[in-house]
């Protein structure tokens, strides 16, 4: 979840704040849970529209603490010079891209600590105001509301605390390491790998709650403990390149003068002279003036079906080059690569003066940190 096809939705102090689509399932999912069960149980006695307007109101409010928590994180980050690219909140909370490091553990520290700090705020404040209301004699079910937001902020706290990767817990985890070994890349390193164990023991207890008990809410145990489990396994990627490529050029990395294919050639031919042949897994296409079109790849490849594939050309089944990252020999590869996520297969193609030079396919980045590790070891 990079927040590249999220909604814009507004902005705090010049960060982007967006949804994703996702973000209705839960709204959703929260808002019958509260309307059909939990304010009934805490506030019996009223009408079912009345709980469905209080739990909508009380969902919103919710969501409106999520993003006050991923906001904390964005303003102390930018309070040490920080970049923030943007606020997200999706299907499994809220996501904050910072851009660029903490220079210190402490900063390290005050950044990742944020977030609990304000759902603990929020939780404060609205047991304070439940607690202002029911004095007051304030209807039972807006106290409940009160009471409810105060509740699960507090375990927003504690989960997010949890000291794995990549969850505020996580981040102070990696603080505190690094303050004790002064390595950063190595206390991040043992950061994301806790958050790997915790994301298997979630999943183990979502199976355990759902095949053993029958129980619902473990398929929400087992979705959470994947997507630790997905999201540490990124992060260590990602620390990974940028401690051992962060000065490597798209030069060093490409395979120059790839093979190309003509747009015109049918998709069985290509199997068999080009794919059999030369052992890729992508080529350029060009036109026959020898422009190029774009990218072909295996898994296009594998979308006719074999009684299409000699009447298919390669252009019915080519990644525009619109779609395609194109980069520099020049540029860092660090730099390419963020732009590469998710597109044609995370190939690159490498052109200089508009002629193409080159290739990078992800086999080429996992070698060259194959070779990084054997040269760091010696």
């Amino acid at each position: 979840m990079t927040g590249e096809h999220a909604l814009r939705v507004g902005s705090f102090r010049g960060i982007p704040i967006k949804v994703e689509w996702s973000l209705l399932v839960i709204f959703w999912l929260l808002t019958w849970s509260l309307a059909s069960a939990g304010l009934p149980a805490l506030a019996p006695g009223y009408r079912p529209g009345e709980y469905w307007l209080a739990a909508i109101a009380t969902t919103a409010l919710f969501f409106v603490a999520l993003l006050a928590h991923e906001l904390s994180h964005s303003v102390v980050a930018r309070s040490y010079g920080i970049a923030v690219h943007d606020i997200t909140l999706w299907l499994l909370g809220g996501v904050s891209r910072i851009e660029g490091e903490a220079t210190t553990p402490k900063q390290d520290m005050r950044i990742a600590a944020a977030g609990p700090a304000m759902s603990v705020a929020v939780a404060v404040g609205a047991f304070v105001v439940a607690a202002f209301l029911g004095a007051l004699g304030a209807p039972a079910l807006v106290v409940s509301c009160a009471a409810w937001l105060g509740s699960i902020n507090v375990l927003l706290a504690i989960f997010n605390l949890v000291p794995a990767a990549p969850l505020d817990g996580g981040r102070i985890l990696r603080a505190w390491l690094w303050h004790r070994s002064g390595d950063r890349v190595d206390a991040a390193i043992r950061a994301t790998r806790a958050g790997r164990v915790f994301g298997y023991m979630l999943v183990a207890i979502g199976f355990v709650l759902f095949l053993g008990a029958a129980d619902i809410s473990g398929l929400w145990f087992v979705l959470l403990g994947w997507f630790l489990l997905t999201a540490s396994r990124a992060e260590e990627m990602q620390i990974r390149l940028t401690s051992q490529l962060g000065d490597v050029r798209i030069r060093d990395l490409m395979t120059p003068n790839p093979i190309t294919v003509d747009a015109e050639m049918s998709v069985d031919r290509v199997l068999h002279e080009y794919v059999l042949v030369h052992h890729c897994s992508s080529f350029p296409v060009i036109d026959v003036d020898h422009a190029l079109l774009g990218l072909v790849t295996l898994r296009r490849l594998r979308h006719v079906l074999p009684h299409d594939r000699a009447t298919t050309p390669i252009r019915a089944v080519t990644v525009p080059l619109a779609e395609v990252t194109v980069a520099d020999p020049d540029e860092r590869v660090l730099d390419v690569m963020r732009r590469a996520s998710g597109a044609a297969d995370e190939r690159i193609l490498v052109m200089r003066d508009h002629a193409l030079v080159g290739i990078v396919s992800p086999t080429d980045v996992t070698r060259a940190l194959q070779v990084a590790d054997l040269v760091k070891a010696r």
